[in-house]
């Protein structure tokens, strides 16, 4: 029998992820919480196998909770639940060595071909995420207009950015997710027609959005 350990704050997401997995055979399945983690739970069973990470608004970075884990339990496969669609926020996961990364709307098929294909060595990553991943590259469907309409969120998290706050720090000055920061970061990306953080930064100062934004927000 597999030993699965869901891991993050007790939401209707990891609920649910508990159910689907004892629906799947996979009785053995107990919900830690990040500080269980910190304690080095984990490392004294040696039967672990199965980690499911639920990135919601937890205060330690998701990719380090990661990081830690797979130097902890080196032969465990991790899972990660998150709603970002980053590319560089996925790649920066999948460095970490994860078995799969899903968005928060997959269904029970999908994590059921996540747990085969671990078992073979592979890594799953979410369909609707890949789709999402092969139009960015290949720039599929963007808009002609070389920037659209900020919403009143995005312009709060571009004023952060500039102002160098990392994503937690945001998250936390805003009272949202880690995940949705990465989400928002990557719109303004998208929708300013930029590659990078740095370029955010250097086209908010160059079309003096950072100093409308900065005048016009309260926090």
């Amino acid at each position: 029998m597999q030993n699965h350990f869901i891991i993050g704050e007790n939401t209707l997401l990891s609920k649910g992820l508990n159910l689907v997995l004892e629906n799947l055979g996979q009785t053995e399945v107990e919900n830690l919480s990040f500080e269980d983690i910190s304690k080095q739970k984990l490392k004294s069973s040696d039967k672990t196998e199965f980690l499911w990470i639920v990135v919601s608004n937890e205060k330690k970075s998701p990719v380090k909770i990661c990081k830690q884990i797979k130097i902890e339990l080196p032969k465990s496969k991790v899972f990660v639940f998150c709603e970002s669609k980053d590319p560089i926020l996925v790649k920066d996961f999948l460095k970490t060595g994860i078995s799969g990364y899903f968005l928060p709307h997959c269904n029970v098929k999908n994590i059921k071909e996540a747990i085969g294909q671990s078992e073979k060595g592979s890594i799953y990553i979410d369909p609707q995420l890949r789709l999402f991943l092969t139009q960015n590259i290949l720039d599929i469907g963007k808009s002609s207009t070389t920037l659209r309409a900020l919403t009143k969120r995005e312009k709060e998290i571009l004023l952060l950015i500039v102002e160098e706050y990392t994503t937690q720090e945001i998250a936390n000055k805003l009272f949202i997710s880690f995940c949705t920061v990465e989400t928002h970061r990557l719109h303004l990306i998208q929708k300013m027609g930029v590659r990078n953080t740095a370029g955010l930064v250097r086209e908010a100062v160059s079309r003096n959005i950072y100093q409308t934004s900065m005048n016009s927000m309260t926090f």
